[in-house]
């Protein structure tokens, strides 16, 4: 006879119906731990600012999003409990989507394994870990490997926020453009540091539809940041002659 357990919780109904012959029946006391840390994960969530919620309109549950330009790091909650539960499976149920056009882009299941080092702790207790570590901006030394790309993408992100570039409007290709500056300056190359801004006004200029004088005026914080000399030498041997449109004043003045 088929044993039927449903549970509603706050991300949807933890169906664990035993349908395979592979399937145990979970105890009360897992099932009431997972119940529990879906409580903590679900106030957790309620207060984060790097998550969301979304419906999932085959099943009724509810996913767990962290959205960037160009991509989406989804959390499958009951999944994740389901197999935890009746198959005994440490894996944490994540997806990773690239491609702001969903039609060409591309969908990979990430590889997350449960530390079980303490017998008897919770799945949910992981995936809690896990939004926490999105609301710390995935720290490198406690961030998994296979979301590398993601937390690369979002430290990216971070740091433009906090770029006054007035009207600028940034894609994810601008702030990794800002981030090889940054890191041209780190590696003691100011020059090629002032190559790639000045490549950057461009575009601004090209594609963004922006005048010159507000090219100059947004990016000046980016040219603050590369030593004075560097930037005079460059306007005596630019890449593009138009670069010196968009250098600071002090550069370009006979």
């Amino acid at each position: 006879m088929t044993s039927v357990t449903l549970h509603h919780t706050e991300f949807g109904l933890l169906d664990l119906t035993l349908q395979s012959k592979r399937a145990m029946q979970p105890t009360p006391e897992r099932i009431n731990a997972e119940l529990r840390g879906l409580g903590l994960l679900d106030s957790v969530v309620a207060s984060a600012k790097s998550w969301g919620r979304e419906l999932c309109a085959l099943t009724g549950n509810t996913t767990l999003v962290a959205a960037l330009d160009g991509f989406e790091l989804k959390i499958h909650v009951m999944e994740t409990l389901r197999k935890f539960l009746l198959f005994d499976d440490p894996h944490l149920v994540v997806s990773f989507h690239r491609g702001r056009n969903r039609s060409v882009g591309s969908v990979e299941q990430v590889c997350i394994l449960y530390n079980r080092q303490h017998p008897g702790c919770a799945v949910s207790d992981a995936l809690v870990s896990l939004v926490l570590l999105g609301e710390a901006n995935w720290p490198e030394d406690a961030t998994p490997s296979t979301l590398r790309e993601f937390a690369m993408a979002a430290q990216i992100e971070q740091r433009a926020r906090r770029l006054k570039l007035g009207l600028i409007e940034l894609t994810l290709e601008d702030l990794e453009e800002i981030n090889d500056i940054r890191k041209a300056l780190d590696l003691g190359i100011p020059q090629a540091a002032v190559d790639m801004l000045c490549s950057f006004c461009r575009r601004c200029y090209t594609c963004k539809g922006m005048e010159i004088e507000a090219v100059k005026r947004y990016t000046a914080p980016l040219f603050d940041e590369i030593p004075r000399r560097s930037i005079e030498a460059y306007a005596l041997s630019p890449s593009t002659p138009s670069d010196l449109l968009f250098l600071p004043d002090f550069a370009v003045v006979a």
